[in-house]
């Protein structure tokens, strides 16, 4: 049986919160008045973290209401540090010291954030969520589920939690939400 993502939508608003540091930093960084004005850019870019973040947490207070609920296996389980430490040195980074001030550049900058969605889409690396790091949620790598599964919770998982029951963003994210009264509490 082939695997498939599920919820398309859902993923794609991920991976676009995933960026939403790249757009503040191309707000400071400013775009020449020329091309865009600056009032318009911060538009733009509001935009573009309020409504995958939005979408996000109405997905989640659906899979509460609906009971989305799974026990995921934690026996083959890694913390994803290092991918935040690659998306910092290859996403942020390169592109926070390219300068907008033509409207090449404009298209060069889309371009390079079109590549980075399209590789990050394909790699399954949607999950980052700045938002959700600064609440203290951690990404977990579960391998042992015949898939790779992210759980993002708020706990320290250690060789002594066996399950986890955890709420469906994606069909391959799940997250245990704070103060919900999951069964193995």
């Amino acid at each position: 049986m082939k695997h498939t993502e599920g919820l398309p939508f859902i993923k794609f608003m991920m991976l676009i919160s995933s960026l939403c540091p790249l757009f503040i930093l191309v707000g400071i960084r400013g775009i020449d008045e020329k091309i865009i004005a600056e009032k318009y850019v911060w538009y733009i870019i509001v935009t573009l973290i309020v409504i995958p973040f939005v979408s996000i947490l109405i997905r989640i207070k659906v899979a509460k209401r609906n009971r989305d609920l799974f026990t995921l296996n934690t026996s083959e389980t890694s913390l994803n540090k290092e991918y935040l430490f690659a998306y910092l040195l290859t996403v942020l980074l390169p592109l926070y010291s390219v300068a907008v001030s033509g409207k090449r550049d404009l298209y060069g900058i889309l371009g390079a954030i079109f590549f980075v969605i399209f590789i990050l889409w394909n790699l399954n690396m949607h999950f980052i969520n700045v938002l959700f790091a600064f609440s203290g949620y951690k990404v977990y790598t579960l391998t042992s589920n015949n898939a790779v599964i992210l759980l993002s919770t708020r706990q320290h998982i250690n060789a002594d939690t066996k399950n986890i029951i955890a709420h469906r963003l994606s069909n391959s994210v799940y997250i245990e939400i704070k103060n919900y009264q999951y069964d193995n509490k």
